[in-house]
């Protein structure tokens, strides 16, 4: 599978291109939020990993600590985002 074809690319070039991101240990940054999805392939994000929960951390916008992106799926396409690395601001 190309990068062009990819299944995971569905527009979030529109909204998460030239962003800043940071690792970070998921935490929730809504009242009553108790997970998060990647925002590529979905997979969720909580504070235990359990059975149906992927990630405990991943990378999240660093300006609003919304979107988060798996490990996985921020090396396929960190790149073709041109996402800067920086700590988290919380």
């Amino acid at each position: 599978m190309t990068e062009e074809t990819d299944w995971r690319l569905m527009g979030q070039e529109n909204w998460l291109a030239d962003r800043r991101v940071g690792w970070a240990e998921w935490f929730s940054n809504r009242p009553g939020w108790d997970h998060d999805h990647c925002a590529l392939c979905s997979a969720e994000f909580a504070a235990t990993k359990t059975d149906h929960v992927d990630y405990t951390a991943g990378y999240v916008t660093a300006d609003d600590n919304y979107t988060w992106v798996c490990e996985p799926c921020f090396a396929d396409f960190r790149d073709r985002f041109r996402c800067t690395f920086v700590r988290p601001e919380r």
